[in-house]
């Protein structure tokens, strides 16, 4: 696939196929592709969590905070909910660059979910009681929730946009408004 079509493919879904299961083995390449990714030093310290039993994944969505932008929507309703999660935890003694790593990870597994067809949604909003109880990672701490699936909806990129603000329309079309080239260049 060409690199460019992927990465304007690779969009934040928020309502997906629930009962549509992903395979074990696309959850485990993506992980083993953000195994793959540079980190500091390469000293590999991220480790990470396959959520996809039920039970797990209501407890998980329960603690999560879906759009900030979309103050009056509390999320996917049952039957558009994520079918998986991927959590990334790291060592609980925080270094300089760790946030740094878990992006870089987090960018390689969201464009390879993409990649197979797979929707994603990196989230920050989340209950640790709720991951802990879910995915327990002694000595280490949760640095950021993937939830995954197949697409349930259609998002729309909104490019050479002055907005930030991603919306929703009438018919439920997601739209996510990007700046322009010019305006992302400083210099050069």
């Amino acid at each position: 696939m060409d690199i460019v079509k992927l990465i304007e493919e690779t969009r934040s879904y928020r309502r997906f196929q629930e009962k549509r299961e992903i395979p074990a083995e696309l959850l485990r390449e993506m992980i083993s592709n953000a195994g793959m990714a540079p980190c500091a030093s390469n000293l590999q310290r991220l480790r990470f969590s396959i959520i996809t039993k039920e039970k797990e994944r209501m407890v998980l969505f329960s603690g999560i905070g879906w759009a900030g932008y979309l103050t009056d929507w509390l999320g996917p309703e049952p039957g558009k909910r994520p079918s998986a999660y991927i959590v990334i935890h790291a060592p609980a003694e925080e270094e300089f660059f760790t946030g740094i790593d878990v992006g870089i990870a987090a960018s390689y597994i969201v464009l390879s979910a993409s990649a197979y067809g797979v929707g994603s949604c990196m989230l920050l909003n989340y209950d640790k009681v709720s991951v802990g109880s879910v995915a327990p990672a002694e000595g280490y701490s949760t640095k950021l929730v993937i939830a995954l699936g197949y697409p349930g909806e259609t998002v729309l990129l909104e490019k050479d946009s002055k907005q930030i603000r991603y919306w929703r329309d009438e018919k439920g079309v997601h739209h996510v408004p990007k700046h322009s080239l010019e305006s992302l260049i400083l210099k050069g």
